[in-house]
């Protein structure tokens, strides 16, 4: 399989994922649970996929140069940066600050965001 393929699929997984996570979160939300231990480790599993997407685009645009391909580079590469740094970030703001069910309230909203982001990073990244 081509490493562009491979890139491309790793973003399919990471936006159903994403979705899912978010879906999974309203619907515990809805049910007044706030964060669990599993869903934290969804949540973990959901930033090692989108990073693993960042290593494979970062080698294909440093070592094999193949950002020749896309139409508009500077923004695929934004969307890129912010999907990783998003869960993260609102980890270190949300934690512990907010009450369990709220908690759960912006983790569901942050992924069908994220979800959304991956989605439009793959609409810069198909090329011309």
């Amino acid at each position: 399989m081509p490493i562009n393929e491979f890139h491309a699929r790793i973003g399919n997984s990471a936006i159903l994922f994403m979705t899912i996570a978010g879906l999974w979160g309203l619907w515990r939300w809805s049910r007044r649970q706030g964060v669990n231990p599993n869903y934290l480790g969804m949540l973990l599993v959901g930033e090692l996929l989108i990073v693993v997407q960042g290593l494979v685009g970062g080698y294909m645009w440093l070592v094999l140069r193949l950002s020749v391909l896309l139409e508009r580079p500077g923004m695929h590469f934004l969307y890129g940066i912010l999907t990783v740094l998003t869960l993260p970030a609102a980890y270190s703001f949300i934690q512990g600050k907010l009450d369990p069910r709220r908690e759960q309230l912006v983790y569901a909203l942050v992924c069908l965001f994220l979800a959304g982001l991956l989605w439009r990073a793959m609409t810069t990244g198909t090329g011309p």
